[in-house]
This record gives structure tokens, sequence and C-alpha cells, in this order.
């Protein structure tokens, strides 16, 4: 990879750890070319001891941001997790890469950004088109699939419950592990594009709701009963259990994005920017299974 600078921001989170870890470990990238950012530098200490180059970020200052960014050529930009309107954030980061001379910037979008329902899509669109309409020379936006974490992460209850409420319908999912989406993530970062290029990270399966809940059933040992709903039956039962009105809208949204296939599709784009083929779904399942059984009660 020769003398490049390459820096991750967020990389304290669930995903940016990912991304450094196998930055390191697999990808063999020199502590010394790493720069990584996060609001608090104490997090990733060991890091430091390993000769990273760890600085504090505040995605709400663009001078704070101008100075992190200093001295890297080509830069991982995950999409922050924050509990409102990310857009400016990103905006701000983007902007700060400009003006700082980044000559590759890499995005972790969402599938089909500009057309999905999903309620937060139209921050990855904005932020999207912000990167293609920069004066940065070379981007690559990963369109992340859905994370089979998320099962555990945001839809645990169904596994507790044993019901699956969904509006999805016969919509297919190409949901993938975070820890792929990480490797996916550093590769892009080390193998600058050439121009700005889209593309959609996917899992090896596409697969129904109730296709993932027979799966499930097959390597859990649980029963999950799929609930079909309308958009409205749906939202109206969330209500029912008192969820604040943003986590009803989201899994309402969700479901509508998915019922539309805007998540379907297949895992070429990855092998071909990995070498390998994503995990499937069950494989993942038999890893985490201590875990998901505990949640099922099984």
């Amino acid at each position: 990879m020769s003398d490049r600078k390459v820096l991750v921001t967020g990389a304290s989170g669930k995903l940016g750890s990912q991304v450094v870890k196998a930055l390191l470990e697999e990808l063999r990238v020199d502590p010394s070319q790493l720069i990584v950012t996060t609001r608090s530098a104490d997090k990733l200490q060991a890091l430091a001891n390993q000769g990273v180059d760890v600085r504090e970020a505040d995605f709400s200052s663009p001078e704070s941001l101008e100075k992190a960014f200093q001295g890297a050529d080509s830069m991982l930009l995950i999409s922050i997790d924050a509990s409102g309107p990310r857009t400016q954030a990103h905006l701000n980061a983007v902007a700060a890469a400009e003006k700082v001379g980044v000559s590759h910037i890499v995005y972790t979008s969402m599938p089909s950004a500009e057309n999905s329902p999903v309620m937060f899509a139209h921050e990855h669109e904005a932020t999207e088109n912000a990167i293609m309409e920069s004066a940065i020379a070379n981007a690559t936006i990963l369109r992340n699939n859905w994370y089979f974490e998320n099962l555990v992460d945001f839809f645990a209850s169904i596994l507790q419950s044993g019901h699956w409420l969904t509006s999805a319908a016969e919509g297919r999912v190409a949901q993938l592990s975070r820890k792929d989406l990480a490797y996916a993530a550093a590769c892009a970062v080390v193998k600058p594009a050439q121009g700005k290029v889209v593309l959609p990270m996917n899992g090896i399966q596409s697969m129904t709701h109730a296709e993932m809940a027979k799966i499930m059933d097959c390597v859990l040992g649980t029963s999950i009963n799929m609930v079909n709903l309308t958009d409205e039956q749906y939202q109206a039962q969330l209500e029912s259990f008192e969820l604040p009105a943003p986590i009803v809208e989201l899994c309402v949204t969700m479901d509508k994005h998915n019922r539309g296939n805007y998540s379907d599709g297949t895992s070429d784009v990855f092998e071909q920017l990995t070498g390998k083929q994503p995990q499937r779904f069950d494989a993942w399942l038999e890893e985490h299974k201590a875990v998901l059984q505990k949640l099922a009660n099984v």
C-alpha cells in the first residue's frame, strides 16, 4: 500500500472497531499508516500504544474535522450513530475531507438510498450527493445491506416472543454480517477507486422474512410464528405496545423498504471487492447460537 495514510472515522464504534481490526490483522496495514478518529481518544488508547495515530473529532465542528483529517490520503467515513438528524454532521465531514486534500473517500451508505422509504434514507442520499458533487477525485459508496446483528440489537423481541410481526410480505433482503461489511470497508479504503463508484454490499442469500424464520427454527430450535400485517396494522400493533413514535416509524418504514425489494441483490460485487464470499445466515446463527438461544429461552 506504499506510504499512503488511511483514516477511519468512528473507530471506537461497532463497525469501526472491526474495520480497524481487519486493516491491522488481515490486510496488514502498518500501524504508522493508520489514522483513526473518535469522540474520546481515551477509548482507543490500546491502538495508540500500537503506534496508530488516534485523533479526536467533533462532527459538529468543521475546524475539528479539518484538524483530524489532516494528512489522510484515503478516508473511510462511517455514517455516525446518532439519535437525531445526521445530515449536517456528514456534510461537515465531506467538506473537511475535501478542504484538507483527501484523494479518496469511502462512505458506508444503505441500499437504494435515493428510493428507499426508510425514515433515515434521505440522510444517506444527501451524503452520497455531497460526495459525488465534491472535488474529491475518487469515491467509493458502499451501500451496506442490513446486518444479521440487527436480530439481536433491534429485533430480539422476535426470539423472546416467538412471533415475527411483519409487513414485508414476500420482499427479499440480502443481509450479511457486520464483520463481513467491516472487511469490505477495509478493502475499499486500501484499494482506492478510480473515479466515483457505488457498490452494493449484499449477502450471498436474499431471503424473505419467512425464509429467515425457517432457518432460525432449524438452527436454534425455535418455532417462530409469522404474523403478516399491512403497514397500517403493523403500526397500530406497535403503537399498542406503547413504543416511542420514532421506533414505530423506523420499523414500519423498514418493512416497507423490504417489501419493495430495495434490499434484494446478489453478493457478486462484495466478492469482487473482497475476494471472498460473505458468511451465510445459518453459519452466522451457529456462530452466535448460545446467545440467540438464551434470548429465545430454548
